[in-house]
């Protein structure tokens, strides 16, 4: 099983815009990141092109040659972009989601992939979200890590697990 880290919309706007935890954030997306490139998993960055003002990736996260580098206008990381041929080259049948939104594009990306037939696997410590007016940050994405793997999208189940229990081997 190959297995392939995508790191969603980890953009400096939406970092600095009271995302809960940032600093863990990022230090967990650090941690996948690294696992990957020492497992030699291919890891692709998923950039939303309508955030502004500051859409660069946080500065603390810097892909590298080979890295795969996908835009996209959408929610669902797969929708109008080319993710699914380039996972495909790569022989990816696994992916691994982290990143922003939690209950926006990192839920829609899970969805998608499930229904696309990969083996999904969401870092439970690897995405965040901000407040909303009647749930915190914190119970959307409890809620996510509870929900997620209990919705069935053509036969398939995504897996939850700390971002230190993802194997990519």
């Amino acid at each position: 099983m190959r297995t392939a880290v995508l790191i969603v919309d980890m953009q400096r706007s939406l970092i600095e815009d009271e995302t809960w935890e940032p600093e863990r954030l990022v230090e967990q997306v650090l941690f996948l990141e690294r696992q990957a490139r020492s497992a030699g998993a291919p890891v692709i960055w998923i950039v939303d092109v309508r955030v502004g003002p500051h859409p660069e990736l946080d500065a603390r996260l810097v892909p590298v040659q080979g890295d795969g580098i996908v835009q996209k206008s959408d929610c669902d990381s797969f929708a109008g972009t080319e993710l699914q041929a380039l996972l495909r080259a790569c022989g990816v049948d696994r992916v691994v989601v982290c990143g922003l939104q939690t209950d926006f594009c990192v839920d829609a990306t899970c969805r998608a992939a499930l229904r696309l037939g990969y083996d999904v696997v969401l870092a439970a410590d690897a995405h965040s979200t901000f407040d909303r007016d009647t749930t915190s940050a914190a119970q959307v994405i409890e809620d996510q890590n509870r929900r997620l793997p209990l919705i069935a999208i053509d036969g398939r189940r995504a897996e939850v697990m700390p971002a230190q229990a993802v194997r990519l081997v």
